[in-house]
């Protein structure tokens, strides 16, 4: 693994260097700085951390958020990203560890491969307890960026995907007979993946992949509604619309149709 200089803490700072973190992920950094500003996946990416979040102010900068843990204790988080210096700075201002600095830097070293160093910073650790609390943060990391590459290589997966279908244009899919199909099923219809599925005995056709930021969404709708499982937007199969209050819906499904026997796909446009 290359060496990097990790700059240290703000001068002044009198908070003891507990431990550091150290990890080559396969994503480039873009997806990087995406996933530091996205708040909002935490209750559903990281369930075993966080049960709940609250955004009180968010921008270009980072965010500022209550959160709930997964044990129920409530705390302030701060995180602002200095993109000049390929770093971001996440710290509690209330609640458990309130003080408490996490710095991470991130160095590219191939087209899609970060190498990140995150410092952890503590007040109030004794000498004698740093290295184990810098244990623990550390473990607490590799748990979330073990969770936090499953998405960001999906998504990466999926914008992929997306380029590489570019020029394809089947905007019609003949499917076989009903009684032969197993559904639920995947089929590609004008360049986009759709789930096939029976919603309350009728065929329906909705998106494989969530508006917001193509976040994987289940074969299965539950009363005719899916959740995303990276942010939780819900969404109604058979209409689009979004239920839980974000801007997004789902665009244009094909039309399903019966001709004789036979399940026809059809692109809307």
């Amino acid at each position: 693994m290359p060496d990097h200089e990790v700059i240290a803490p703000f001068p002044g700072s009198k908070l003891p260097h507990v431990g550091t973190y150290r990890r080559v992920l396969p994503v480039n950094l873009t997806r990087m700085y995406e996933n530091a500003l996205d708040w909002a996946h935490l209750p559903y990416v990281h369930e075993t951390s966080f049960s709940a979040i609250d955004c009180l102010e968010a921008g270009a900068w980072g965010w500022r958020a209550r959160t709930v843990s997964a044990a129920g204790e409530v705390s302030v988080i701060e995180l602002r990203l200095d993109r000049a210096c390929r770093r971001w700075i996440t710290r509690t201002l209330e609640g458990r560890n309130a003080g408490a600095e996490i710095w991470t830097h991130a160095f590219p070293i191939g087209t899609r491969q970060v190498d990140i160093v995150v410092d952890f910073f503590a007040p109030g650790v004794p000498e004698a307890a740093r290295e184990k609390v810098g244990a623990a943060f550390a473990k607490l990391y590799e748990r979330l960026y073990d969770e936090d590459v499953a998405m960001m290589v999906a998504r990466q997966r999926q914008l992929d995907r997306r380029l590489a279908r570019a020029g394809r244009d089947e905007r019609e899919i003949v499917l076989g007979s009903q009684t032969s199909l197993e559904l639920p099923m995947r089929v590609l219809v004008a360049d986009r993946e759709f789930i096939l599925t029976r919603v309350s005995d009728e065929l329906v056709a909705y998106p494989a992949y969530c508006p917001h930021q193509l976040g994987p969404l289940p074969d299965t709708p539950v009363d005719g509604i899916v959740t995303c499982p990276w942010h939780g937007y819900q969404f109604d199969v058979r209409s689009g619309e979004c239920r839980t209050g974000q801007p997004f819906c789902m665009a244009d499904r094909p039309v399903v149709e019966i001709r004789g026997d036979q399940v026809v796909l059809t692109a809307r446009h």
